[in-house]
């Protein structure tokens, strides 16, 4: 695959934000489509002040508490690591052949979603969203990522995750695994690092929360980074490369990073390298959590969860342990460099990106930028049925006019 990022832009975090363009054509009309592009890609915005209307949320505190500990445990639901008994009563056991359970049903009980904040006496902070679903989305984001690394540990976020769901203080390897499988959550139990945050997510029935959040802190609490464990997970990362190389969007967006923030902050590549392997140390990974993982820069986030039930077992995660403590790190602002990076491959297509520096989250500025990207929209020259985008702009202007061009869309990159 061809890949081509000149004057590129992205944003994470607070300093930048990306509106690039991307095409797809073949690689022998690369050089004609380019000077088409340069002649005709005038987008033009107005810069129109817009004010936020979203309310601030308000975080209750929620304060430790020594608690008994046979009355938590009588809290847990019903469970060993193999076999999980009904947490509720079959309402059917009892039915007959006589008895329809569709028709018979009962009644659904509805409720509006609730939307909840809270805030650990440590610094935690604690959202959710009870939508009366049955299934359970949590996620623990930690304000850590590449942008945050050194000369001295390039590729110890990306290590990071690789080791998340191993042994901890609690639970061995095999432990943690076998629980994760009864609970029906070993496919869900993911941990990805990107450029600005580590996300630790897990997918549960909801009654087995109290279960899956201490299991989650557990991870950034006491992980026990066993020597062996981080010699066998090395081998991922050469994976992950090879994976990344294969997905031509994806690698537009890791050049992009790289060509508009050329050896800072933003440029840093989530994923570790073959080079960086040597730092693949259990010493190198808890120097890392030392610097990045205080519960201030914590964000837990249950969807489909009671927000008391989610506040209260995040409480007594951290209740009986000493929290890595708050330190202060030099926030460095991302500098836009710019630039032109290709990457050469076998594939008959070039994927061509042209991105611009915008306005970052959070700033009023962003909004013309998002309407410039509806406005431009996307479509490709396979699919033609409504609702691809074929009356966008890119699309008429672009790929209907010109047949060497597979597809056009606009994008930002966050």
């Amino acid at each position: 695959v061809g890949f081509e990022a000149p004057a590129p832009v992205a944003q994470l975090h607070q300093h930048t934000h990306c509106t690039p363009a991307m095409f797809r054509a073949p690689r022998v009309v690369d050089g004609r489509f380019r000077s088409l592009m340069a002649a005709s890609w005038r987008p033009q915005t107005t810069a129109a002040a817009t004010s936020s209307t979203l309310p601030v949320p308000t975080f209750n505190e929620v304060k430790f508490q020594k608690e008994n500990v046979e009355q938590v445990m009588s809290e847990l639901p019903a469970f060993n690591f193999y076999e999980i008994k009904e947490p509720v009563p079959n309402p059917y056991k009892d039915s007959t052949m006589d008895r329809s359970v569709l028709l018979d049903a009962p009644a659904a009980v509805t409720k509006p979603p609730t939307v909840a904040f809270s805030k650990l006496e440590n610094g935690l902070k604690i959202a959710s969203v009870d939508k009366q679903g049955l299934k359970a989305q949590l996620g623990l984001f930690v304000s850590a990522g590449s942008r945050f690394e050194t000369s001295a540990n390039f590729g110890v976020s990306h290590m990071l995750s690789l080791m998340s769901y191993k042994s901890t203080a609690h639970l061995s390897h095999l432990r943690t695994v076998k629980t994760l499988e009864q609970l029906g959550a070993n496919l869900s139990a993911s941990c990805t690092a990107g450029r600005e945050e580590v996300a630790y997510k897990v997918a549960v029935m909801r009654e087995y929360v109290p279960l899956v959040v201490p299991l989650m802190i557990g991870n950034v609490l006491f992980p026990r980074l066993l020597p062996w464990e981080v010699k066998a997970t090395s081998k991922e990362v050469k994976q992950a490369r090879e994976k990344l190389e294969k997905d031509p969007d994806a690698m537009v967006s890791e050049l992009l990073h790289k060509a508009a923030y050329c050896n800072n902050t933003l440029g840093n590549s989530p994923l570790a390298s073959d080079r960086s392997l040597s730092y693949f140390t259990p010493e190198t990974i808890r120097s890392f959590l030392l610097d990045h993982f205080a519960p201030e820069r914590m964000v837990l986030v249950g969807v489909n969860v009671e927000h008391s039930e989610l506040s209260k077992w995040a409480m007594r995660s951290f209740a009986e342990y000493n929290a890595i403590p708050f330190k202060e790190r030099n926030e460095v602002n991302a500098l836009y460099t710019g630039g032109d990076l290709r990457m050469e491959g076998n594939s008959p297509f070039c994927h061509l990106a042209i991105g611009l520096e915008s306005s970052p989250w959070g700033k009023q500025d962003l909004a013309p930028f998002a309407i410039l990207q509806e406005l431009l929209g996307g479509g490709n020259a396979v699919s033609s049925v409504p609702g691809v985008g074929m009356t966008s702009r890119l699309s008429q202007q672009v790929v209907q006019q010109n047949p060497y061009v597979e597809s056009c869309a606009a994008f930002s990159t966050s």
